[in-house]
């Protein structure tokens, strides 16, 4: 997909602008939960975000963690509401390279509505 498309996804999503402080982390301590969960719903891991905003490192350590849980052979899908945004960044900054050939990435339903038509294809 061209840049272009991804931009646009980026720039609608609150969560895809890692600067955009959504919680106080001057008053709490915790400003936030992201968990992994498989399909049906059970947790897998969770990670509490400690400052304003949501960041991608919270994303790639949960992914890091998954991955060492799993065979080397096996392929995962993901569901993540800016998982054009971290992909992105995967590709470009060659984060977990061991792994991010075995990720497809997909936005659930309820975010999709966000995301440029042919990203949500992707």
């Amino acid at each position: 997909m061209p840049p272009l498309v991804f931009g646009a996804c980026r720039d609608r999503f609150l969560a895809a602008n890692e600067s955009n402080q959504k919680a106080e982390a001057s008053i709490y301590a915790d400003t936030g939960l992201m968990a992994l969960t498989c399909r049906h719903d059970c947790v897998i891991a969770m990670v509490n975000l400690t400052d304003g905003g949501e960041r991608q490192y919270n994303a790639l350590a949960l992914l890091k963690y998954l991955f060492s849980q799993l065979p080397t052979h096996w392929q995962v899908g993901m569901l993540y509401d800016i998982g054009c945004q971290l992909d992105i960044s995967i590709k470009k900054f060659n984060f977990l390279p061991n792994v991010a050939s075995r990720i497809t990435w997909g936005v659930s339903v309820f975010h999709a509505f966000g995301h440029e038509f042919s990203c949500q294809c992707v």
